[in-house]
């Protein structure tokens, strides 16, 4: 009897380590496929910055003829690229802020502020241009790449408009970037999530791990994506100020976090089911709810503009949702006798 209970809890324990292992296969596979995108980035942008090069940094000639359509290709690609990568570090981002380990990494390449910027979340790096300029922890890399590509940051593009979208009008992302910076900005990004990949291959994930994740990330749902979406040109047009999350929708962003936070979730929730059936269900449909309500949102937002009011009052819902939610994971993770931090 006592060696069939042995092997009983031994099976158990394997089970359960087979399911948070699913979580570090579906990181893997992703930040697999960010990093294609960012090496298709780095490729564009380094192409873009020998077209600047050759015209010994003229940026009004690379606005003409021959220089202008191969610019503009380089561009739209290098944009294409961001675009792709960007989504798919979202989807996992609540498990790389989430895990001690890996934590460092989501500063450096989506969380993290400037040293001008301050606070306590500032990046550690510096970045170091071709030109032998030196920006000390300029910010986030994805924020840095966003704010050259398109324009948004002056300190990053080099003030030169210019049609990259091809679509005959000047409009919003419409100037060439300043050169050295997308090259370097591009490979940092590239090297960033390299180097996350290598880390992330050395995680060993546990119950622990995905409850401390789950419960650091579901609560900011509201003072993190709402709060960022409410101040980008989604919600305030050209009076937005801020230099990044305004070429993909924090909603967006939101939305591929909260996959994130559910393939954390299913890593444990058979242990929490076999405790409590009502609870593990309560979870599975709160995140899936708040994720169909986001999505609403970002439907909604395609045929109009919410009001910087309105905004205030959906963030007020999304941080009740949320913390709902959070507050059953803390239960459940109680229940198997795990205690984390809120």
């Amino acid at each position: 009897m006592r060696l069939c209970f042995v092997l009983v809890v031994i099976a158990l324990g394997a089970a359960q380590a087979q399911g948070v292992e699913t979580v570090k296969g579906y990181l893997l596979e992703r930040l697999a496929a960010q990093k294609s995108a960012t090496s298709q980035l780095t490729a564009a942008a380094g192409r873009y910055f020998e077209a600047a090069r050759k015209a010994s940094f003229d940026y009004r000639r690379l606005t003409q003829a021959p220089a202008a359509e191969a610019v503009r290709a380089s561009l739209k690609e290098a944009r294409a690229a961001w675009i792709k990568a960007s989504p798919l570090y979202e989807s996992v981002e609540g498990i790389v802020a989430g895990v001690e380990l890996l934590a460092d990494f989501d500063l450096n390449i989506d969380a993290g502020a400037s040293q001008a910027e301050g606070g306590d979340a500032v990046v550690s790096f510096d970045l170091e241009l071709p030109d032998g300029r030196v920006l000390k922890k300029p910010g986030n890399a994805f924020g840095l790449v966003e704010g050259s590509l398109w324009g948004t940051e002056r300190a990053f593009s080099s003030g030169v408009a210019f049609d990259v979208d091809g679509d005959g009008r000047l409009g919003f992302g419409d100037w060439l970037p300043d050169a050295p910076f997308l090259k370097a900005a591009a490979e940092k990004l590239d090297q960033l999530t390299a180097e996350l990949i290598a880390a992330a291959k050395t995680w060993k994930p546990t119950a622990q791990d995905v409850f401390g994740a789950l419960a650091a990330n579901v609560p900011t749902a509201a003072p993190v994506f709402l709060e960022r979406w409410k101040t980008s040109r989604f919600v305030l047009g050209d009076k937005a100020t801020r230099r990044d999350f305004n070429v993909i929708s924090s909603l967006s962003d939101l939305v591929d976090n909260i996959t994130s936070w559910q393939k954390l979730y299913e890593g444990v929730s058979p242990q929490v089911r076999a405790k409590d059936a009502a609870l593990d269900t309560q979870i599975l449909e709160g995140l899936r709810n708040l994720k169909a309500w986001t999505q609403r949102l970002l439907e909604q937002e395609k045929i109009r503009r919410f009001t910087p009011e309105q905004a205030e009052i959906l963030l007020k819902e999304g941080d009740d949702r949320a913390t709902a939610i959070t507050g059953k994971i803390v239960q459940a993770a109680a229940l198997l006798g795990i205690r984390v931090e809120q």
